[in-house]
């Protein structure tokens, strides 16, 4: 098991990895305690503490309109819940999205533990304090950044996943070698076999302990992206977005992240912001974790006018511009105000 604390914006954030801690780690919480999960693990929150109150919601995006998260706050209402009680969200990064909101504004913060069941969730989707709620089926209109006080990463969750799940997860897990780690890259280099093949605990333990380090870290530094330092955990998102765009939404996230990476590496090396050899150096960690570093692996056609069309629509555009984060060597990044022309020529080249 492995724990320890991070201070955000004056918060205190505890986190704690290991194997079946769910039910040891929440005993520790005082006061009222209401577990949030989706009906799909219904079986697996049994055992935690029968005092705790539980609250059942559908898998989903759906989870995630504000009318769905009113009635949990209904709820918690009529359960006499004050500001010193917990709320716990059990489930992948939809669940610690509308969980992570309710905790915000419910009577201006109460105490929220956040337990991923997933690897996508431990190492990015829950981590970092931002959530949010769809508004008349516009995804996260209403959100807020708010800091769990508790994060539990029990790797039990992990053993009935399916394999491509592991691989897609790791896509994110990569993302912080590259940009921000190198010493995390040698050891992802070093254990494809332990955490693909072997699901070794001990090195699974290890990738999500320094992810959430990785993440919380950059977290730490700008909270809520005012200083331009976490764009880096947007790397290979602002192309890999497009390709979600471009696919129709039908290409799963951490594959459309690993060929985004890919694209932007090349961005990199060709307009000499990274030394020579980055683009190698992505495209065979990705590969050697079984992930995409093309279109042409991705098993759905994309729509390349589509992608480079929503390319203009991304969160980091300002004034024709996109803020982008390019790897400069591994383990380094830079900011890199990108024209929009000059990054639609680039997608156009690199999907095509």
């Amino acid at each position: 098991m492995k724990e320890f604390l991070t201070e955000i914006g004056g918060k205190e954030v505890r986190t704690i990895v290991g194997k079946g801690i769910l039910g040891e780690a929440l005993s520790s919480l005082k006061g009222k305690t209401l577990l949030v999960y989706p009906t799909s693990l219904k079986d697996k929150v049994k055992g935690v503490n029968n005092e705790f109150l539980r609250y059942e919601i559908q898998d989903g995006e759906q989870a995630k309109d504000l009318e769905r998260a009113m009635e949990i706050v209904d709820f918690m209402f009529s359960q006499g819940f004050d500001r010193g009680d917990n709320v716990v969200a059990i489930g992948g990064g939809t669940i610690s999205d509308v969980v992570g909101f309710i905790s915000s504004i419910y009577m201006r913060g109460l105490n929220l533990v956040i337990a991923p069941t997933t690897l996508l969730g431990m190492v990015d989707a829950a981590i970092g304090g931002k959530n949010g709620v769809n508004f008349k089926n516009v995804k996260n209109v209403l959100g807020t950044f708010y800091q769990p006080s508790l994060i539990v990463a029990d790797t039990d969750f992990l053993s009935t996943l399916p394999q491509q799940e592991i691989t897609r997860g790791m896509a994110e897990v990569i993302k912080y070698s590259i940009v921000l780690d190198k010493e995390f890259y040698d050891f992802l280099a070093m254990n494809q076999e332990e955490i693909l093949k072997e699901r070794n605990h001990g090195v699974i333990e290890e990738v999500i302990t320094r992810s959430i380090r990785d993440k919380l870290n950059v977290v730490s530094q700008d909270e809520r992206e005012t200083k331009g330092i976490r764009i880096v955990l947007n790397f290979g998102h602002t192309i890999g977005h497009a390709i979600e765009a471009g696919s129709s939404f039908s290409v799963h996230h951490g594959l459309a992240i690993s060929v985004g990476m890919t694209c932007e590496a090349k961005i990199s090396e060709e307009m000499g912001y990274s030394e020579e050899g980055i683009v190698e150096d992505v495209t065979w960690i990705l590969s050697s974790y079984g992930l995409p570093i093309s279109s042409e692996k991705l098993e759905t056609k994309i729509d390349i006018e589509k992608a480079v069309a929503s390319l203009s629509k991304d969160k980091k555009v300002r004034s024709n511009y996109v803020m982008m984060p390019l790897p400069t060597r591994l383990g380094e990044w830079r900011r890199v105000d990108m024209p929009l022309e000059t990054l639609n020529g680039f997608t156009r080249q690199c999907l095509s």
